[in-house]
């Protein structure tokens, strides 16, 4: 795997504390399709909403999209798949499957009924997923298009029961949110929380795509169990991770964020936010660091190989350094990490934003988007950053000209944010508008352009 550690100012003023932006990138080597005697046992789970709202068009698609996932399985994958109304039911168990004719009729007979009782849905697949043997790669698709309303409907209890799902059986849920009435702040949560993908889907056409994606990624997973483990040094005063991983405290006091899996070829990135104390130099003028520069992080790199014939769990240790100056002309801003900082900063400042405009501050919100905006532009090249600053000033236009956020509106802007502040290239990108710069997946029905994602903008927007 390609590791890449660098900070947008490799280099600063003496005696003078600033932020610097940190971008961790990792790239997972290109692997060959391994043949059945070197593959690791693969456990796919689709979980399906085919509650009373999934009735006609959307069922009908959700359908297609698991007929599509049968017909394209490997014949040693396991395959499983649960559906859930007020209940919870399983369609097909876990198993490889031999008869296909008979698990495509079955698909085809899952008809809508009931409320949504996705926590009895997630649970069972869940529990078929714990059927395949320890060392399988377990991977389970939620697709809902409603609230909870029956059984565990507390948010936070079902995100610790999929956490938990996480934690003792290593199953990470991807959530396929679908329409106008599903939960955001909650699939995006759950998929956070396990390492998984969250896909916001807004016309019941794409759900084909968007299962494929996630069954073609399962099947050709080069790097697994991807964690950080950081700890800040004698120059760092503070740090914050911009980037949206889950992360832990370890007993040793150190911080360590997951970044799940990468498949062949894939590259994700991480930007951290260091608040760099004073460099001091000699009176003479010989800088108190070696020519390495002052440490600010230690870094420690986790992760299993798969591109091999044998599982290998491989380590990578590393010390962040920056170097002090009295010449101002040596502070130079390095440009290439610009567009990663920029949008993993304008994801941070849209989920903040949201957060603020659903709890009906709306002027809140706007002074978010405002400074986000302001700091961008400060970061060395306008022209670099300026898909962040697209991003930002979408947002701010939308809450200005709905005077909130609507429904749909905070459902793209979740979905947006999510996907920029992890980054993951060959992550599908399913909104009606050009991917971002570093995504090389699968673009569901996206168009050509959008003002979104176009260098330049228009007129300064006012002040709030």
């Amino acid at each position: 795997m390609n590791i890449e550690a660098k900070l947008d100012y490799p280099t600063i003023l003496r005696n003078q504390a600033r932020p610097v932006h940190l971008a961790l990138r990792f790239e997972a080597p290109v692997v060959p399709a391994a043949d059945s005697k070197t593959r690791r046992p693969m456990a796919f789970c689709a979980v399906l909403d085919r509650s009373g709202s999934m009735a006609g068009t959307p069922l009908r698609h959700a359908r297609e999209a698991c007929r599509s996932v049968v017909t394209n399985l490997r014949p040693d994958d396991l395959f499983a798949l649960v559906a859930f109304d007020a209940s919870a039911e399983v369609i097909l168990p876990l198993q490889r499957i031999e008869d296909r004719p008979a698990a495509l009729n079955a698909i085809d007979h899952i008809g809508e009924r009931g409320a949504t009782n996705l926590t009895a849905g997630w649970m069972l697949g869940r529990d078929e997923l714990n059927k395949s043997p320890d060392d399988a790669t377990r991977r389970l698709l939620l697709l809902s298009d409603g609230e909870l309303n029956q059984g565990i409907v507390d948010p936070t209890e079902v995100a610790h029961i999929v956490a938990d799902g996480k934690e003792r059986s290593s199953i990470r849920t991807s959530t396929l949110g679908f329409g106008h009435a599903y939960n955001e702040d909650l699939l995006e949560r759950l998929a956070t929380f396990t390492g998984g993908v969250f896909y916001d889907a807004n016309s019941p056409e794409k759900l084909p795509a968007i299962f494929d994606a996630e069954l073609d990624g399962l099947q050709r997973i080069a790097v697994q169990n991807l964690r950080v483990r950081l700890e800040p040094l004698a120059f760092c005063d503070s740090w914050a991770l911009l980037a949206s991983y889950p992360s832990v405290t370890l007993p040793d006091g150190r911080t360590e964020f997951s970044l799940g899996d990468l498949v062949s070829g894939e590259s994700a990135t991480a930007v951290l936010e260091l608040e760099v104390l004073p460099l001091p130099l000699l009176p003479d003028g010989e800088p108190v660091a070696s020519l390495e520069g002052e440490a600010l992080l230690s870094l420690e790199i986790l992760w299993d190989d798969l591109a091999g014939t044998e599982v290998k769990s491989l380590t990578h240790v590393q010390t962040v350094r920056i170097l002090p100056t009295q010449n101002p002309a040596d502070v130079i801003v390095n440009e290439d990490v610009i567009p990663e900082i920029a949008a993993q900063r304008a994801g941070h400042a849209s989920d903040a934003a949201v957060d603020a405009a659903k709890r009906g501050e709306i002027e809140e919100a706007q002074a978010l988007l405002v400074h986000a905006l302001e700091r961008l532009e400060r970061l060395g090249s306008e022209a670099k950053a300026a898909q962040g600053i697209n991003v930002i000033l979408d947002l701010l236009r939308l809450i200005r000209a709905e005077g909130h956020l609507s429904q749909d509106s905070s459902k793209t802007a979740r979905y947006r944010s999510s996907h920029l502040r992890k980054m993951k290239s060959l992550s599908a990108w399913t909104l009606d508008e050009s991917a971002p710069f570093y995504s090389k997946g699968l673009s569901v029905d996206s168009r050509d352009s959008h003002p979104d994602f176009q260098p330049g903008r228009d007129a300064e927007p006012e002040k709030p």
